[in-house]
């Protein structure tokens, strides 16, 4: 067995689906999963949303009504059985927690990979704009060609499907980073200071404080922390902007673009 990554990303035209018609209508607008279980019987997934206001109310529209599959391409205009539920928000952003049931011919993405490639399939999806991209981990290429079949048969109007990638996993490994892996001395300034209030609006201790409290100068305390911070802001905008918006990704034999426009 050797895991292989599958990315592709499907570009979306107005009024062919009313989740991405909200991400349309708000650019600003993106979501990206953090856990997602795919059985043949349904898919499980929680998903970080983050957004104005006004967008993320009218998504919560979107899922309070029957809606067709979102996660399905085909030309089927197949209804779904959907749970959705908010179980944690803040201003501007929120985690969802949504169920989908795979009954009859009408089946999702996630789903139709399992078909063909078998078991243990991990899934991830970012939305933005028009595009949602997906990222597969597969146990093996096999049966890859017939996914990539079935997606180009069931394409409807108004998608266009862009296969960008199906190499050894590269994304996966890169994006698992945890704030362990800054250097231990970085690691405990930033954990002390969060302890102590110093990210906190007004703070509850300075720069200077908390350097006596870590028993280390205040220049060094500074460069630990500048140091940590910017590691932690790349990486951020690495996993939040820049797979979906990257053009450098090149596929093994290069990109395929499969659409059919519902003009």
């Amino acid at each position: 067995m050797y895991m292989r990554e599958f990315i592709f990303t499907i570009d979306y035209e107005r009024n062919v689906d009313p989740v991405m018609d909200v991400f349309i209508d708000y650019p600003e607008t993106h979501s990206r999963t953090i856990a997602c279980n795919v059985t043949r019987d349904g898919m499980w997934r929680l998903e970080r949303v983050a957004g104005p206001e006004t967008a993320l109310e009218q998504l919560d529209d979107v899922y309070d009504d029957p809606v067709r599959c979102t996660e399905c391409i085909g030309t089927r205009n197949c209804k779904t059985d959907w749970t959705y539920e908010v179980i944690g928000s803040d201003p501007g952003a929120r985690t969802v927690y949504s169920y989908r049931s795979e009954a009859g011919d009408c089946h999702s993405i996630p789903r139709l990979a399992i078909d063909h490639v078998g078991r243990g399939v991990l899934v991830e999806t970012e939305r933005r704009g028009s595009r949602c991209e997906w990222r597969l981990l597969l146990c093996s290429d096999a049966g890859v060609d017939g996914l990539f079949e079935e997606m180009k048969s069931e394409l409807r109007e108004g998608l266009t499907v862009e296969f960008r990638q199906l190499s050894s996993p590269s994304y996966w490994v890169d994006e698992a980073v945890t704030l362990a892996e800054l250097p231990p001395e970085q690691q405990a300034a930033v954990e002390a200071a969060v302890e102590h209030g110093y990210y906190r609006t007004p703070r509850d201790t300075s720069l200077t404080d908390l350097a006596e409290t870590l028993d280390v100068s205040r220049s060094t305390l500074q460069y630990r922390l500048q140091r940590a911070e910017a590691w932690i802001v790349r990486s951020f905008v690495t996993r939040s902007m820049g797979p979906v918006q990257a053009d450098e990704d090149v596929a093994e034999g290069g990109r395929l673009r499969i659409g059919r426009s519902g003009v």
